[in-house]
This record gives C-alpha cells, structure tokens and sequence, in this order.
C-alpha cells in the first residue's frame, strides 16, 4: 500500500507552534478544535495530551500520531 505525505513549505518565525499528525487524530477531530487545543496549550507537551484525549473521546478507529513543536531562537 503507498502512502503520499502532505508537503508544504512554510516560513517560520519564533512563537510559531506546529503540528504534526497522522490521520488517526485529523479525520476524527475537527481542525478547530484541533487549533484551539494546540493553541490554549502552555507548551507541546500539554498540546499532545489534549490531541490524544480529544481522540480518544471523539472515538478514533485509528492509531494517533502526533507531534507538537514550538519554534524558538537559540542565544
């Protein structure tokens, strides 16, 4: 079976916060309340546990696979 990746090329800037996810979480929870999770999280961590319970809760038939990451600017 193939599987195609999504690609897009962005800018980043710091402050920017990503997400990173398998089909798992977005084809069963709604993109936003997948925004709004990722965004009223203090940090990544915080986001991935919020994704995940919203998963759960909407019922996903799927594995979940999520990555959350911050951008930040190393001194």
């Amino acid at each position: 079976m193939a599987c195609r990746a999504d690609v897009r090329l962005r800018e980043v800037l710091a402050g920017d916060r990503y997400l990173l996810c398998s089909d798992g979480l977005s084809a069963v929870v709604e993109a936003a309340d997948l925004r709004a999770a990722v965004v009223a999280a203090e940090d990544p961590q915080e986001a991935v546990r919020r994704l995940a319970g919203l998963a759960r809760e909407a019922g996903g038939p799927d594995n979940v696979a999520c990555v959350v990451a911050d951008v930040v600017v190393e001194e």
